[in-house]
């Protein structure tokens, strides 16, 4: 708990950053931009295969299967709680259900399984990416196109198989299960890629954040409805699901970090791209990154007494 306590101020801090270089015109809105896809497009495969350059072990590879079983499973029950909640006459429907389901388990989560669980942290949760990958360019895609109306909400499967996470994944199964060792040079490469992900993403969610009204959001009663479904109860009912399911507990772990993070910035990106209500996505992405640097702790907490 103090790992996390201390990564959490670090990444904060990281976001004050950005915030401050927005704020003083050093980041642009493009800039940001720029940033967020070197890193959705190098950094995050490069982590990913950072992490599978490993011998291979079945007792982790069965780690992988759990961890995409369970993923799934958390994922489908996120989408029932949000449609529960969040009914198709309410406003903005579609955008808090994205939020509620969706979570930053990339930008967020990564930095922190990297403290708390070294390389096996980033090995097991690179599952959880792809899976969330892959219900966003379905479910969501499907999800958003309803609520605006707009045709083209077929399933991409070229998004769905060639996106930078799949691609990643794939590559790095493939060293996994072969065992095979990449030359120093391109190790050394991947490696310093790799590297570049907290202080980027945090830099890229301080953008964000100083983009945001956090006063006006602050009288929008519904931030804290979906915040509330985001950070508490999907976490809970997470731990509730791991605690009855026989799920190796460094798995459930790993995937109770990713799904405890704020509400994922593709939320925000995939709205604006269908022709929902982007800007109240973004605001729920501010709103809840600022409340999860309090609710992470607790409910990771909660975890440690119950699952150990």
């Amino acid at each position: 708990m103090s790992a996390l306590y201390t990564q959490i101020i670090v990444m904060f801090l990281l976001i004050c950053v950005g915030a401050i270089c927005y704020k003083r015109n050093m980041i642009t809105e493009e800039g940001s931009a720029q940033m967020s896809s070197l890193l959705m497009t190098f950094v995050m495969p490069c982590i990913i295969i950072h992490s599978f350059s490993r011998e291979f072990d079945p007792a982790m590879f069965g780690k992988l299967l759990e961890s995409f079983v369970l993923s799934v499973l958390l994922l489908v029950i996120s989408i029932v709680l949000a449609a529960l909640v969040f009914r198709k006459d309410t406003p903005d429907y579609a955008d808090k259900r994205m939020c509620v389901i969706f979570s930053n388990n990339g930008f967020m989560a990564l930095p922190l399984l990297q403290v708390l669980y070294g390389d096996d942290g980033v090995f097991i949760g690179s599952i959880n990416i792809v899976v969330t990958n892959i219900f966003i360019w379905t479910f969501g895609v499907w999800l958003l196109s309803r609520a605006s109306g707009r045709s083209g909400g077929a399933i991409n499967w070229q998004k769905i198989l060639l996106n930078p996470g799949t691609i990643g994944l794939l590559i790095g199964l493939i060293i996994f299960i072969t065992s095979f060792q990449l030359p120093a040079f391109l190790d050394n490469a991947i490696s310093f890629l790799s590297d570049l992900n907290t202080p980027l993403a945090m830099i890229v969610l301080g953008v964000y954040l100083a983009q945001s009204n956090l006063l006006a959001i602050l009288r929008d009663r519904s931030m804290y409805l979906v915040s509330l479904c985001r950070l508490i109860i999907v976490p809970l009912i997470t731990i509730l699901v791991i605690y009855w399911l026989p799920f190796d507990l460094n798995v459930s772990g790993i995937l109770l970090v990713s799904i405890a993070t704020p509400c994922a910035v593709a939320s925000s990106m995939f709205a604006q791209m269908f022709g929902t209500n982007y800007h109240y996505s973004s605001q729920i992405i501010a709103f809840s990154t600022v409340l999860s640097a309090v609710t992470m702790p607790v409910i990771l907490g909660i975890s440690q007494l119950l699952l150990h």
